[in-house]
């Protein structure tokens, strides 16, 4: 009997060839090359493993973990979603959620380029300079973003051990193959993700036999605490103060977003923006940094005569005919002159404002945001100890056993 799930599954889970062989092991709705990508490099050399495992915060695992979701969501999330797959996870849905995050504030600046009338120089003029204003608004309300994210974790890790960003890879069970046998998955997710879904089990060292060993994450962190070697169960004692934690730091994430966004914003309509060229910076860009001086090839073997003839060193004689001297100037051009320079002059014209309203504005936002940066460091520092907390220690409870 032939039903609609017999059908759906058929559809969803026919086997894809590659070459001579047939991908068994991989979502057979999505490219399995992409797939192959979503393992961590450091701990598991491009292996999938068997279960759940941490995978190292380090900036290289980082880019891959960004790069690897923020693709997933046209390529994979997306597709699956549109087309019903059976095993579609929450965590799709939220990572499809963020697709207008992403492509909405580009767009938008996109919108004043597209008015642009080519026969009216002035109307031109005019429509670029919004235009970019748009443009440079998006790119500072997503470094306001990270900004004030950023502060909160790196309080967090300094002040209790505790990386909010320390990821892990999540194997899945997905839809099953025509064996009926369970393919696997991968999803990356952090450990403190959220209170209620924090993998206290990944934190203990699963291969040791003694206590301590088995606990000794948990009584580092406890140390940032500030509870004592001696406390009785100190996985059990520590875990309510990191829930705390935790749920204060994403709260405080959000709230210093908010006025980091607008203080980006803010600096992104003053007028230290106007003078630098964006022609300029782009020609700085491509020309003086990726500009060409020959093909490599060419300048190499050219390095090579002149030291084989001057007695030189190789890479010397390349960097000279490659113009790597003139190359890093123009990178130190665009980055300072066109982007730390006005960042800065932007900074101090929000604070001093072209009105007495704009100044009183500026400097509001300006003050209010590092109020909220204190106080939300502050808080961190002082509602999370465990200092002031009655600990349970050892002592005390074999004394209590004995009585």
């Amino acid at each position: 009997m032939v039903t609609v799930s017999n059908m759906m599954n058929n559809f969803v889970n026919k086997p894809v060839s590659y070459g001579s062989t047939i991908a068994s092991n991989a979502k057979t709705y999505i490219d399995q090359n992409f797939q192959s990508k979503n393992t961590d490099d450091s701990k598991k050399n491009f292996e999938r493993p068997k279960e759940d495992c941490l995978v190292d915060n380090t900036l290289k695992n980082r880019i891959k973990i960004n790069w690897d979701k923020t693709t997933a969501i046209p390529l994979v999330h997306f597709p699956r979603g549109l087309g019903g797959a059976p095993d579609y996870t929450f965590f799709e849905f939220l990572q499809t959620a963020k697709f207008p995050y992403y492509v909405g504030g580009p767009i938008l600046a996109a919108l004043f380029y597209a008015g642009v009338k080519k026969d009216n120089f002035t109307a031109a003029n005019s429509a670029k300079k919004v235009a970019k204003h748009m443009a440079l608004g998006v790119g500072l309300y997503y470094l306001g973003a990270a900004v004030a994210k950023s502060i909160i974790n790196n309080t967090v890790k300094a002040s209790r051990g505790i990386d909010l960003n320390q990821p892990y890879m999540k194997v899945i069970p997905t839809s099953t193959n025509q064996t009926g046998v369970f393919k696997k998955d991968f999803e990356y997710h952090k450990v403190f993700e959220s209170a209620d879904f924090t993998r206290w089990d990944l934190l203990y060292n699963k291969e040791a036999n003694d206590p301590k060993e088995i606990n000794k994450t948990y009584s580092k962190i406890a140390k940032k605490y500030g509870i004592k070697d001696d406390a009785n169960d100190v996985d059990s004692t520590v875990k309510p103060l990191i829930k705390k934690t935790i749920i204060m730091a994403r709260a405080w994430q959000y709230a210093l977003t908010a006025f980091y966004v607008t203080l980006g914003i803010g600096m992104a309509n003053q007028k230290a923006w106007e003078k630098g060229s964006l022609e300029g910076f782009k020609k700085t860009i491509t020309h003086g940094i990726f500009g060409s001086r020959g093909k490599v090839k060419d300048i190499l073997e050219k390095a090579k005569a002149t030291a084989n003839a001057s007695k030189t060193n190789t890479a010397v004689e390349f960097a000279k005919l490659w113009g790597l001297r003139e190359r890093l100037h123009a990178a130190k051009v665009a980055t300072y002159d066109y982007m730390i320079k006005p960042f800065g002059k932007s900074f101090m014209q929000f604070w001093e404002g072209h009105s007495k309203a704009s100044s009183i504005a500026g400097k509001s936002v300006i003050l209010a945001t590092g109020a909220a940066t204190l106080t939300a460091v502050m808080l961190l520092l002082g509602k999370t100890t465990g200092r002031f907390h009655k600990i349970q220690t050892k002592q005390n409870q074999n004394n209590e056993v004995k009585q």
